[in-house]
């Protein structure tokens, strides 16, 4: 600009251009994070929002029910659940069973436990007692006249999509500190265990 451009509007010009420049130069780095950290939340939030909403559209569409069979429910089931991992396959259930129904499977086996057992090889009498140290039980549904075991079991069929007719009693853990259960296949080889009245899945 030179002395003869140098008129009042252009002076005002300058200094607006000055004042911008300066205020553009006091946005250090605290404030750069603070902007950042604000538009992280809101994005956050939105998305939380979202997600709920979604959850909320998706709990109160209505179904249209199909004829059943005689093993056949007369509702929709609805088991909320998280993969883990596909390979191996883990899958997550969120409050599978309530702390009532914890408790209450706790207080029935309580009891009943005693020192866990291993399945023993052709030949041997006894197994390392080292390898299994845990006390537990095994209880059935016609244990528990409550129902909750029947509840419980009933949920896991659905989930599992697997039939109740396959299923071993809930065998019921307690470890206490320091206790341990070694690393092991829950398979019996027949060359190994000799003839099993079952495999499990």
């Amino acid at each position: 600009m030179s002395t003869s451009d140098y008129t009042p509007k252009a002076k005002a010009k300058g200094k607006a251009y000055w004042h911008w420049n300066t205020t553009k130069t006091k946005l250090d780095f605290p404030a750069v994070i603070v902007f950042c950290c604000f538009f992280f939340v809101f994005g956050f939030l939105c998305s939380s929002l979202r997600s709920q909403r979604g959850r909320q559209l998706l709990n109160s569409v209505e179904y249209e029910l199909m004829g059943h069979g005689k093993t056949g429910d007369d509702s929709i089931s609805v088991i909320p659940f998280q993969v883990i991992s596909w390979r191996p396959r883990a899958f997550y259930f969120p409050k599978f069973a309530t702390l009532e129904q914890c408790q209450h499977i706790i207080n029935l086996a309580k009891p009943y436990l005693a020192p866990s057992k291993l399945a023993l090889r052709k030949g041997e009498s006894e197994g390392p007692q080292d390898v299994r140290t845990s006390m537990g039980t095994f209880l059935s549904v016609s244990d528990d006249p409550t129902g909750v075991l029947d509840a419980i079991e009933e949920k896991i069929a659905k989930a599992t999509k697997l039939p109740r007719a396959h299923y071993e009693h809930f065998n019921v853990l307690r470890y206490e500190l320091g206790q341990k259960y070694d690393s092991h296949l829950d398979a019996f080889p027949v060359e190994q265990y000799g003839p099993q009245k079952s495999q499990r899945v």
